[in-house]
């Protein structure tokens, strides 16, 4: 087992290492966790019945469709607890989030990395790999660290030809910031596809990263097998009133949008001026490729006052993923850019 890597924190520094959103919550979901102080002493609603409500009809599913998470992390291991046995197999891609290794290997699984030599998710390079041990298929779109998004053509070739027994898990963490219309969205499928279950969060667009909250969507009878393995009380309070707050304020997440669109494409324009290969991502973040080794080159930013995130832990040692700030943090990364590189 290897400890999770966390983008780094550092006093007094501008935090773009972990794809938060800059701009925090929204006021309602502040006013929310401010009024939830008074019920700290008691016990949350272990159902979560007022927010999956709020769920169900944003999405148009059932409150049975619907399990929380602390986190869309422990959604991800409810699934390999509830559908993991010992030797079997879960694929991953060779770059993309870690926590899916980690929920298989905590329960004995098997790791086996799709390889993705252009940072994509290829089915003819996944499809080959399913054999008669593989469980669970992990898929992140837009990725963690590329940002590259899977396309609507190719996950509905994958969800057609992967065996009905092989669960496809799709982590659709930053799906808010998604732009391309050619991208996927796991949702249309839920229903044709008794295979497939779709991840979300309030970590990222919603600003909601610290109370914890995420959660999968599938058929209501695949819910009812991952339920049987949550922790009772698994989401706070907090998260629950301020997760719901959030979902009546959509205005600030799609504001949150359009700035992430803005600052992506000034951070595109200053890495092109820079003469900085990077990737077109679909997220809240961009990638870049680095001459010399990333850790390094995060060093050196951080001793400015910024912290970016090297993915030398995601098997890609010449590079960095940059959260997109606010305008003034990207004045300030393009100061310590242009610093070190000119």
């Amino acid at each position: 087992m290897k400890p999770y890597t966390a983008g780094e924190r550092r006093q007094g520094a501008i935090k773009l290492s972990s794809n938060e959103n800059p701009r925090g919550c929204s006021p309602e979901a502040a006013a929310a966790i401010r009024e939830s102080i008074a019920e700290v002493h008691i016990y949350p609603d272990g159902a979560a019945r007022a927010l999956k409500t709020a769920l169900a009809d944003t999405h148009g599913v059932t409150q049975d469709q619907i399990v929380l998470g602390n986190g869309s992390d422990e959604v991800m291991t409810m699934i390999a607890a509830t559908y993991l046995n010992p030797g079997e197999s879960v694929l991953v891609g060779e770059h993309t989030f870690s926590q899916y290794a980690f929920a298989a290997r905590l329960f004995d699984g098997v790791v086996r990395h799709v390889p993705m030599p252009d940072l994509t998710f290829d089915p003819v390079r996944i499809l080959p790999m399913i054999d008669r041990t593989v469980r669970l298929l992990f898929l992140c779109t837009p990725n963690n660290p590329t940002g590259l998004s899977i396309s609507r053509a190719d996950l509905e070739r994958l969800l057609r030809e992967v065996p009905r027994d092989v669960l496809v898990v799709v982590d659709h963490a930053y799906i808010d910031y998604q732009e391309d219309p050619q991208a996927c969205d796991a949702l249309e499928y839920i229903a044709q596809y008794p295979n497939l279950v779709a991840l979300r969060t309030f970590s990222k667009a919603h600003g909601l990263a610290a109370l914890r909250v995420g959660y999968g969507i599938a058929g209501s009878e695949r819910i009812r097998e991952i339920e049987r393995v949550r922790s009772p009380f698994n989401v706070s309070t907090l998260g629950q009133n301020a997760a719901i707050a959030s979902l009546e304020a959509s205005a600030f997440v799609r504001e949150s949008s359009e700035l992430n669109r803005a600052g992506k494409q000034r951070m595109m324009e200053l890495f092109r001026s820079l003469e900085i290969e990077f990737l077109p991502s679909q997220a809240n973040f961009l990638t870049i490729r680095v001459t010399g080794e990333a850790q390094e080159f995060a060093r050196e930013i951080a001793s400015r006052g910024i912290t970016v995130r090297p993915l030398n832990s995601f098997g890609l040692p010449d590079q960095i993923r940059i959260t997109i700030g606010t305008p003034e943090q990207i004045d300030l990364l393009e100061n310590a850019l242009r610093r070190i590189l000119t």
